[in-house]
């Protein structure tokens, strides 16, 4: 006959290991950022009645999370107010995104960039960031700093997107200080320029995988839900304010006067493991990055460049006109106009996002995503073959479709996948997805922002020079949409 010790109950003294509360029990966490559940497996040893010996059971510990005794952690529901606070960092990302689409390819033209290499300047920050992202996603995924996993990757991210901005949008006015030789100013201006454009765009690339992996990190599959929404949401309002502030004719204002105007992610993954895992990617996964890809293939394409579309095509300026003449005046303020026509595009982007909860449930995330496409592919192909002023404003409220769509489906697709994943090795039957994280699926989603910008920006210079009009762009970002509605209707994955 034998006898065994009973089970120890959290919280209280333990009696084989002595401790009040146990931190090793189940029931206890061990502290520290990387708190874990932890249960005490006693491994009984036959007693004999009366064994005064006083050895007590051989006992093993293991992690419940290795174990899968608890399956998936229930995380806690997110209130809306957390929510909102995450999605600001999204608000000031497209603050000054919106910033930089607006004015980098007038400020470039304006400091002397010769017309043929004015789309070489988006290039270098995604070749890098398509390079680099998949292993700073990767880094996230395994870093141990007290701040948490993805906050130090964050702000440092974000201290590089504010330092590039600077640059960018002053460069002119730090040269013209520092050299006095009017034959070096040009060459110098346009050189900060860009390294600011290249830093900034770095960054700002870089910062979208860290935010997202965050909100999935610490949200239920719900709130995951809700969250992009709000992301959505606060992306389209952070648009609308800085290309507000870009429509705005700052030179006739006292406080434009005063500041001057703009013409002044203990464990390492190596690359080797990086590039398996990545290479291990469920199909589907591919399908997603891939029509990712042909969507902001498009989209940047147009919103790139739609300023400057503006001023040359729709106004008729000159952007190599001197800066008091009337030509140059005429494109100032069609890039002023293009200005509006995206702070259009933001708030629509905003409004939408408020009714796709709506529109989920009709349509389906098949539609939604295909509807974005296609109604970008129509509008983009409209003011291509027509360029009028109020034509080309309405037809911004249709880009706000596609950005509201590019932020929110492919990683509601993505939070999707893990759920299902999640799921089924609860059951036992699911694929090992150790090798991969989420910060890893999402910085290769995010990755294809890189790319989609490196095929822009090396391939429509080409197109403009041999068009010899800008008008080319909006006409390829049109075709590339109606491509990519086909895209996601046929291969993209779903589920219900």
């Amino acid at each position: 006959m034998k006898e065994f010790e009973p089970r120890p109950q959290p919280g209280r003294l333990c009696g084989p290991c002595s401790q009040a509360p146990c931190q090793i029990h189940l029931g206890a966490r061990t502290p520290g950022p990387r708190r874990r559940w932890w249960a005490c497996r006693q491994v009984p040893r036959p007693v004999a009645m009366g064994d005064k010996s006083g050895q007590s059971p051989l006992r093993t510990y293991k992690s419940l999370d290795e174990e899968g005794l608890f399956g998936s952690a229930e995380l806690p529901k997110r209130p809306t107010g957390s929510l909102v606070m995450h999605s600001m960092a999204m608000f000031g990302r497209e603050f000054c995104y919106a910033v930089e689409a607006a004015y980098v390819t007038p400020v470039l033209l304006s400091v002397g960039l010769p017309k043929s290499l004015y789309s070489m300047v988006w290039l270098l920050s995604p070749i890098l960031g398509f390079l680099l992202q998949p292993v700073v996603g990767s880094a996230s995924d395994h870093c141990r700093a007290r701040w948490g996993r993805r906050r130090p990757y964050i702000l440092t991210l974000g201290l590089m997107m504010l330092l590039g901005m600077a640059m960018y949008l002053n460069g002119d006015a730090i040269i013209s200080a520092l050299i006095a030789d009017p034959r070096r100013k040009p060459i110098w201006a346009i050189s900060i320029t860009m390294i600011g454009v290249v830093l900034f765009d770095f960054a700002a690339d870089f910062i979208d995988g860290p935010i997202k992996a965050y909100l999935f990190d610490v949200c239920t599959h719900r709130d995951k839900e809700r969250g992009l929404h709000f992301h959505a949401l606060f992306t389209g309002l952070g648009g609308a304010l800085g290309y507000l502030l870009g429509a705005i004719d700052w030179a006739h204002l006292e406080l434009g006067r005063l500041l001057g105007t703009e013409f002044q992610t203990q464990r390492t993954m190596t690359l080797r493991s990086l590039l398996r895992a990545l290479r291990s990617m469920p199909p589907h996964y591919r399908c997603l990055c891939i029509s990712h890809l042909i969507g902001w293939t498009a989209f940047l394409s147009n919103m790139l460049f739609f300023t400057d579309f503006m001023g040359q095509i729709v106004y008729h300026g000159d952007p190599y006109g001197a800066h008091n003449s009337t030509e140059f005046l005429i494109y100032q303020r069609g890039v002023e106009v293009g200005c509006w026509g995206l702070c259009i595009n933001s708030m629509f982007s905003s409004l939408y996002s408020y009714f796709q909860k709506v529109l989920v449930p009709c349509i389906g995330l098949k539609g939604l995503y295909f509807m974005g496409y296609l109604l970008f592919g129509l509008g983009t192909g409209f003011i291509g073959l027509f360029p009028n002023v109020y034509s080309t404003l309405a037809m911004c409220t249709l880009f706000g479709v596609m950005s509201s769509t590019l932020y929110t489906v492919p990683f509601t697709l993505i939070a999707v996948y893990h759920h299902e994943e999640q799921k089924q090795r609860a059951l036992g039957g699911g694929p090992d997805g150790s090798s991969r994280g989420q910060g890893l699926d999402c910085a290769a989603l995010t990755s294809m922002v890189q790319l989609a910008q490196i095929l822009v920006g090396g391939g429509l210079g080409l197109l403009v020079n041999t068009a010899g009009s800008v008008v080319v762009v909006v006409i390829t970002a049109s075709a590339v949409a109606l491509i990519g509605c086909c895209f996601v209707a046929l291969f993209v994955r779903y589920v219900d």
